[in-house]
């Protein structure tokens, strides 16, 4: 407080605004995270459009999002990227087992079978780099990206 009656304290002309506190005059200038866009299409393109995402139950925003994070190389998670994903959990769980056999085989106490457990070596080593090709192909961002930009010259020379 100050010892003059007449003067305001310096937060008395603070503001709430948006959860962020202002200094009553000034606003907070927060950039957005989102932008907005806008497209021009003729009414055949939209309607064509329309009838490409009515198929897929997608609204046009969710559409033009997907579009737009696929040529910039985003991993989008439609059904058939779920499937390979629960696919490829499946097989980790599997080398997850596999490994575990191996170490008890190496753990034995008495003469281990030296060929079952090359080949069960052998048999893991392809199975992780089959995981290694299918997870790459999915987190890749660059093929992601390349095979976007591919699609939308296609689709721009069309």
């Amino acid at each position: 407080m100050t010892d003059d009656p007449d003067r305001q304290p310096p937060w008395s002309s603070r503001r709430l605004s948006g959860g962020t506190w202002t200094n009553g005059a000034s606003s907070p200038t927060r950039e957005r995270a989102e932008k907005t866009i806008s497209v021009k299409m003729t009414e055949a393109e939209l309607a064509a459009f329309d009838a490409a995402i009515a198929g897929a139950g997608l609204k046009r925003n969710r559409a033009l999002r997907i579009a737009a994070r696929r040529i910039g190389g985003f991993l989008e998670a439609d059904a058939e990227t779920l499937a390979v994903l629960k696919d490829l959990q499946a097989q980790i769980a599997g080398i997850a087992r596999n490994v575990n056999q191996i170490a008890k085989a190496a753990n034995r106490t008495h003469d281990p079978d030296y060929r079952a457990f090359l080949e069960e070596r052998r048999d893991l080593g392809k199975a992780l780099s089959r995981l290694d090709t299918e997870l790459r192909a999915i987190t890749e961002t660059a093929t992601r990206r390349t095979d976007g930009e591919t699609r939308l010259r296609r689709a721009a020379s069309s």
